[in-house]
């Protein structure tokens, strides 16, 4: 049965491989354009498929839900994304928008595949983690988290159609240099004092340079009905995420209680959750009561994007510890 697991993940792999040079293919060959988007659509319903099965074959197999380590984890991120594109495709015209989606999952494939073996195999559950509370509190985080990645990814495609490249330029480079430090903190040897000034310097300075960039456009990008839709499926992706993520704050608390007596202990991992939650508790009121335009919204949205990565990824890989830490493999 493990062996059928480690397929099905390796076919989920390789269909967002597929899928993203088929969305690739589709820029520059427009008369095959619906079709290779078709194509693509189908290729990445194939490996959400076969992803689904792996997470419960692998469940099935350990005997208990599949969601015990960062590894398992990153299944469910790399789930919840293709399964987010394609519900927004069925509703929204946004097929090319499957490119950055295929990239994420794919993205999340290879830092999962890149761990050591002892995240892959399947084994008996730590003491803290015994308890109905993991099924519970664990899931919708995740989904959660997965769904502010697709809506920080549309917030680049909002900037890009508005004709904000500038912005967009300097945000992309930010999340790069920060996806980077968590990258050299999973598999390298330096010092976490110097990945957290990597991160947390350039998320710092690129969002005061994104921010301050927001109103240099070149028109000849500009496409203003493109830009409305990216938008609002931003808009859409965080009213999803949004309660997920409160109800899994709150089920943590319960949780909390339940093993350690005490509901809320100020752990690094709890606070930034807390912090994630009030950046998009601010993104939705900048929204409803339109006190900024809608560039800068997803410059907020984007900064939302480097928050998650942070609370989902960072205490892993930047030395930051406390008791949600899952460690850092590259001493393992």
């Amino acid at each position: 049965m493990q062996a059928w697991q480690i397929a099905l993940t390796n076919t989920a792999g390789i269909s967002s491989f597929l899928s993203l040079w088929a969305f690739i293919l589709s820029y520059g060959f427009k008369q095959l354009n619906s079709l290779l988007c078709k194509a693509a659509s189908w290729i990445m319903s194939i490996g959400f498929i076969a992803l689904t099965l792996a997470i419960i074959i692998r469940g099935i197999e350990a005997q208990r839900f599949p969601l015990s380590n960062l590894y398992e984890s990153i299944l469910w991120f790399a789930w919840s994304v293709m399964g987010s594109y394609l519900a927004l495709a069925k509703f929204y015209n946004i097929k090319q928008f499957g490119s950055l989606a295929c990239m994420l999952a794919l993205t999340m494939f290879l830092y999962g595949s890149w761990l050591p073996l002892s995240q892959h195999e399947i084994s008996p559950l730590v003491p803290a983690l015994v308890s109905y509370w993991r099924q519970i509190h664990i899931p919708p985080l995740i989904i959660s988290y997965a769904l502010f990645f697709v809506s920080g990814l549309a917030a680049f495609a909002q900037l890009f159609y508005s004709g904000r490249i500038v912005s967009l330029c300097i945000m992309a480079l930010t999340v790069i240099l920060a996806a980077s430090a968590i990258g050299l903190g999973t598999y390298s040897s330096v010092e976490s004092y110097i990945l957290q000034i990597l991160f947390v310097g350039s998320s710092v300075i690129g969002s005061y340079l994104g921010f301050k960039n927001t109103n240099k456009e070149m028109p000849r990008f500009v496409n203003k009905n493109q830009a409305s839709l990216y938008e609002d499926i931003t808009y859409r992706c965080v009213t999803v995420g949004f309660p997920l993520l409160t109800f899994g704050i709150i089920t943590g608390g319960l949780w909390a209680n339940h093993a350690w007596g005490t509901y809320w202990s100020w752990d690094p991992k709890e606070s930034m959750a807390l912090a994630t939650w009030l950046s998009y508790a601010a993104f939705i009121h900048l929204k409803i009561h339109r006190e900024c335009k809608n560039n800068t919204l997803s410059i907020v949205a984007i900064i939302g994007l480097l928050v998650t990565m942070l609370t989902y990824l960072g205490f892993n890989s930047l030395g930051f510890g406390g008791l949600h830490s899952y460690g850092r493999f590259k001493d393992m």
